[in-house]
C-alpha cells in the first residue's frame, strides 16, 4: 500500500510544542476511542517516554460493552485506565487523575493528548464545567496549546496528534472509521473500502461497498439528475454517523495481546 499522508502543518507544530512543555507537567492523560484503542495510538509514543500515563477510553457509550470491558482489563496491566463517554459525571475522571496522577506541592499538572477527534476538548469542558475548550466533530478543532485552571489540576491542552505517516492500511480504516482522519480528505480508495470491510464484518451486512452506499444514499434521498444516487454525499454521511455512534454500536480492535504497552 503506498503511505496514506494527512498531516496538516499544526500538528508538527504541536509536536514540538509538546515537546518543550513535557518538563512541565508530572502524568500524562492519553485520551483513546473506546472502538479502537490500538489505532489511535498511532502517533509516537516515545514523546511521553519516562512519564506518568494514565489511559481513558472515550466513546464508551458506542462500543461494544463486552470488548470494552476486556480493552479495560487489558490496559490496566501496564496503567491506569477508565472507561467514559457523554452521559457519565465528570466526577469519575477528576477521582481517577486524582488518585493516579503525580503531583508537586499539592497541584497536579496534567498534558492531555491523543489522535484527532477522540474528545480531548469535550472532557477538558466537563471537567471545568464551562466551555474553556473548542469541540468540533472535524478533527483538528483544537489548533494550539493551553494551560486551563481547574483547582488542585493544571490541565494542558493539545492538539490531537497522529503519525506524519501510516503505513498500515487497517490503522488509517480505523482512523476514518472512527472520525479521526477526515473522509472529506481521503482519497485513497484502499482505505476506504478496507474500512467499509471491517465495518461490513462487525454489523453483519452483505452487499459491497458501492452497493451499500447506493443504497444508503437513496434511503436519504440523496438522489442527483437522472435518478441517480449522489455517492460522494453519501459516502461522506455515511462514515461521518458511522463516526458518530448513529449507525451502531461496534469495536474494531480486538487485538488485544498487541497492546503496545505490555
Amino acid at each position: 500500500m503506498s503511505n496514506f499522508n494527512w498531516y496538516p502543518g499544526h500538528i508538527n507544530k504541536a509536536k514540538r510544542k509538546i515537546k518543550e512543555y513535557l518538563k512541565a507537567v508530572d502524568s500524562i492523560l492519553i485520551v483513546l476511542d473506546a472502538r479502537a484503542p490500538l489505532a489511535t495510538t498511532a502517533f509516537e509514543i516515545d514523546i511521553f517516554k519516562g512519564k506518568n500515563l494514565l489511559f481513558v477510553l472515550n466513546k464508551s457509550d458506542i462500543a461494544n460493552n463486552e470488548l470494552t470491558t476486556r480493552w479495560l482489563e487489558t490496559i490496566g496491566k501496564s496503567a491506569p485506565v477508565i472507561s467514559f463517554n457523554k452521559n457519565e459525571s465528570i466526577s469519575k475522571i477528576k477521582n481517577f487523575v486524582l488518585k493516579n496522577a503525580k503531583s508537586k506541592l499539592n497541584e497536579t499538572r496534567l498534558l492531555i493528548a491523543g489522535v484527532p477527534n477522540v474528545g480531548k476538548s469535550s472532557i477538558i469542558n466537563k471537567i471545568s464545567g464551562r466551555k474553556s475548550a473548542k469541540t468540533g466533530a472535524a478533527p483538528g478543532v483544537t489548533r494550539g496549546l493551553q494551560w486551563i485552571n481547574l483547582g488542585k489540576i493544571k490541565l494542558l491542552d493539545t492538539p490531537g496528534i497522529v503519525f506524519a505517516k501510516l503505513f498500515n492500511k487497517d490503522i488509517a480504516a480505523k482512523l476514518l472509521l472512527v472520525g479521526s482522519l477526515p473522509i472529506e480528505n481521503m482519497d485513497n480508495y484502499d482505505i476506504i473500502s478496507r474500512a467499509f470491510e471491517l465495518f461490513k464484518t462487525e454489523a453483519g451486512i452483505n452487499e459491497n461497498f458501492e452497493e451499500y452506499i447506493e443504497k444508503f444514499g437513496k434511503s436519504r434521498g440523496f438522489i442527483i439528475k437522472g435518478g441517480k444516487c449522489d455517492f460522494e454525499r453519501s459516502k461522506n454521511t455515511f462514515f461521518k454517523l458511522l463516526s458518530e455512534g448513529k449507525l451502531g454500536k461496534f469495536t474494531f480492535d480486538k487485538e488485544f495481546s498487541n497492546w503496545i504497552f505490555q
